[in-house]
């Protein structure tokens, strides 16, 4: 029999297969029409189907406004179901989302390891020049949102002497490129966006100044020169007898000298 299915929307033809599966069965209460009928049929409609009424005269059609209300119930309950999703979503984002900060304002970077590379938040822009005179950019103030590094503990009686770092904050920087024989090869300005660090070697040029020349990273080979390339900063680095960091930073003086000794506590 040519069969049709009235549960929601227009009147749909059925296979005999689906009829003897789900219509006739006792699971015909969880048929994905039926139950999507009942959730945009006014419950008042729902209650009037349910209650038994004598036989009388046909009812009459439905007027303009009953498919109005369907489509507001449906789009009600839309409205709801993504209210629910987006609330689960907001849920897992700030309570379960593991490493994803509750407090928008900053906190203090960690103190870094003897193996820092300063390529970690760092951009290099060539522009090499065959005249060592261009003027060094002026490193510029950390921008507000940026905490400075947690200061070390300084050196004590026992520590050991592990290596020099470079220390650079938010800003541009002119570093410098020797040759083989000491002299300026080329110069290129670098830009950071936080505070950033790496291992440096003293190293005095054919000029003789005093070029701090770094030796890891993205960076690795070119040297800062004070005051030429802005306002950066050496420190000694020890280790205690526990392998946990010390430092010391070296006085403004010291940038333009050759240290003549290994540095001590």
């Amino acid at each position: 029999m040519e069969h049709r299915c009235f549960a929601f929307g227009e009147p749909a033809p059925l296979s005999s297969e689906q009829q003897t599966r789900v219509c006739q069965d006792r699971g015909y209460g969880q048929c994905p029409r039926y139950l999507r009928g009942l959730l945009v049929t006014p419950p008042e409609e729902l209650q009037a189907l349910r209650t038994p009424v004598a036989a009388g005269p046909p009812p009459p059609l439905p007027t303009a406004d009953q498919p109005r209300r369907r489509r507001r119930g449906a789009l009600l309950i839309a409205l709801l179901i993504l209210l629910l999703a987006g609330a689960v979503a907001a849920y897992f984002l700030l309570f379960r989302g593991g490493g994803v900060a509750l407090d928008p304002s900053p906190s203090p970077s960690p103190s870094p390891t003897p193996t820092a590379v300063i390529t970690a938040a760092s951009t290099v822009a060539a522009s090499a020049t065959a005249e060592p005179t261009v003027a060094a950019p002026s490193a510029t103030a950390a921008p507000s949102g940026i905490a400075p590094p947690t200061p070390e503990p300084t050196p004590a009686a026992g520590d050991t002497f592990a290596f020099y770092e470079v220390s650079v904050g938010p800003g541009g920087y002119l570093l410098f490129m020797l040759d083989s024989g000491g002299d300026v090869a080329d110069q290129r300005s670098a830009s950071f966006t936080d505070f950033s660090f790496a291992r440096v070697e003293p190293v005095e040029g054919a000029d003789g100044q005093v070029y701090w020349q770094t030796a890891d990273g993205g960076l690795e080979g070119l040297s800062y020169r004070s005051p030429d390339s802005g306002d950066f900063r050496i420190r000694a680095v020890f280790l205690d007898d526990r392998g946990s960091r010390r430092s010391v930073f070296l006085e403004d003086e010291d940038l333009t000298r050759f240290p003549e000794a290994t540095p001590a506590p």
